[in-house]
């Protein structure tokens, strides 16, 4: 027994070892998309100390530091990316099933995730993310989300950024229903304490005023079929994974290029989710083939029971038409084109672990859309890397694979240019220097 036990603690020591604290780790000889231009060289070394990239460069020039672990062989290695609207499940649904989710992000080569609806146990681990004290990405998160329950006068949604601000959240999140005095009271209080404030858009606020207003990023690509129906939008306001769906037969499609023009002008970011609604409504996504999507086997089971019924009740809806569904998915394809072609920037985002969207698994079939609709893949994977470091405002530590960078890598079996999804690729992840083989976190 007492063997037994020894042997048990010793696996666990070096478990920890391994997978806690920052390695000296060596990618030798390997192809590199660096993310500086869209082209992968070969014999390429990166050496990583310390949770950073030490040094990289020709293979045939590196001076190899002792003790380092070597990782070699026909890989690709590229940055990590970012999923910039994550859900962190809350405390309340179990220790186990927020380690499994933050895990399933990591192994999916998400290194950082933007959490978009915050509770004060996601500031605990936040921190023992940045500790290593957990395997999980970076977390940037929200507090709890200003809404018509929330927020109900100006005066409270001013206390609750300050609130916020002083409990230490990273940004504001803005659910539906906020009237437009109280946006703007929380919008002016915002400014003052230096709070981002992000998510939806209310009914009575819109997309105009929202630009106005300097939002960070608009998510989902809210109330911009909206603007584009003219006095059909006019209603009261419907089920919240609409997104406009139900204006789509009135929407005046060469107002796109008006609505992108006016979002680089006031210089707000889109998180298009688009993998979100294509699973709500695309009827060719019936919940036969989701159900055989990679990572819902790893999702527990009462949660997708509950995915299951939302898609069979939204389906079996009167305002469920196919036609209409396929063209709403169109017109979101064609802005989220326009708001890229005209220098709207655009972020990673596909609303995981929500409706079909299995932390990580998500994120490459939401890069998949955004090159069907028209992105290269290399402008695709931007979204998840070069852009998240200008919109963190730390683009000499986040997105790329260069000196000085922090550790995020992704080492893959093909190369990711010609691979997206590239999920079954992935050999391996490296989060703020710690290395993780792709069997570690099954």
């Amino acid at each position: 027994m007492k063997s037994f036990i020894l042997a048990l603690f010793t696996t666990f020591v070096t478990f920890f070892s391994i997978h806690v604290h920052a390695q000296t780790v060596v990618f030798q000889d390997v192809h590199l998309l660096s993310m500086e231009t869209d082209r992968v060289a070969s014999n390429q070394t990166v050496i990583v100390e310390d949770g950073v990239i030490r040094w990289v460069g020709p293979a045939a020039e590196a001076e190899l530091p002792r003790g380092a672990e070597i990782i070699s062989g026909e890989y690709y290695l590229m940055p990590g990316l970012a999923e910039m609207h994550a859900h962190i499940p809350s405390e309340r649904q179990g220790e186990e099933y927020v380690d499994q989710v933050l895990k399933m992000y990591v192994s999916q080569g998400i290194t950082t995730i933007r959490g978009m609806l915050g509770e004060p146990s996601h500031l605990v681990l936040r921190e023992k993310a940045q500790a290593r004290e957990i395997v999980s990405p970076r977390i940037f998160t929200s507090g709890p989300s200003f809404n018509g329950n929330s927020a109900t006068n100006p005066e409270q949604a001013r206390q609750m950024v300050r609130d916020q601000k002083a409990a230490g959240y990273d940004l504001l999140k803005l659910h539906p229903g906020l009237s437009r005095d109280v946006f703007d009271a929380m919008a002016d209080e915002a400014q003052k304490q230096g709070m981002e404030f992000s998510g939806h858009i209310s009914y009575d606020v819109g997309l105009e005023r929202t630009l106005e207003g300097g939002q960070g990023t608009i998510d989902h690509l809210d109330r911009y079929m909206e603007f584009m129906a003219g006095e059909a939008a006019n209603r009261p306001d419907p089920n919240i994974i609409y997104f406009g769906y139900d204006l789509t037969p009135h929407v005046n499609e060469s107002l796109i290029d008006e609505a992108a023009r006016r979002t680089v002008e006031a210089g707000v970011w889109n998180v298009p989710t688009n993998t979100l609604l294509e699973n709500v409504f695309n009827p060719e996504n019936t919940v036969g083939v989701m159900m055989d999507w990679p990572g819902v086997d790893r999702m527990p089971e009462s949660v997708v029971n509950g995915w299951q019924n939302y898609i069979a009740n939204i389906r079996l809806s009167e305002d469920f038409d196919e036609e209409q569904a396929l063209n709403y998915l169109q017109i979101r394809k064609k802005l989220t084109f326009a708001l890229h072609e005209s220098g709207a920037k655009l972020l990673l985002g596909a609303d995981a672990p929500q409706i079909f969207n299995p932390p990580g698994y998500s994120a490459h079939r939401e890069l998949e859309l955004l090159v069907e609709s028209g992105l290269t893949p290399y402008e695709a994977l931007k979204t998840g890397t070069v852009n998240v470091g200008e919109y963190l405002e730390e683009p000499d530590q986040t997105g790329k694979v260069a000196k000085g960078y922090r550790a995020d890598l992704i080492l893959l079996s093909s190369n990711p240019l010609n691979s997206i999804p590239f999920g079954e690729n992935i050999e391996g992840v490296m989060a703020r220097g710690t290395w993780y083989w792709s069997g570690d976190l099954d």
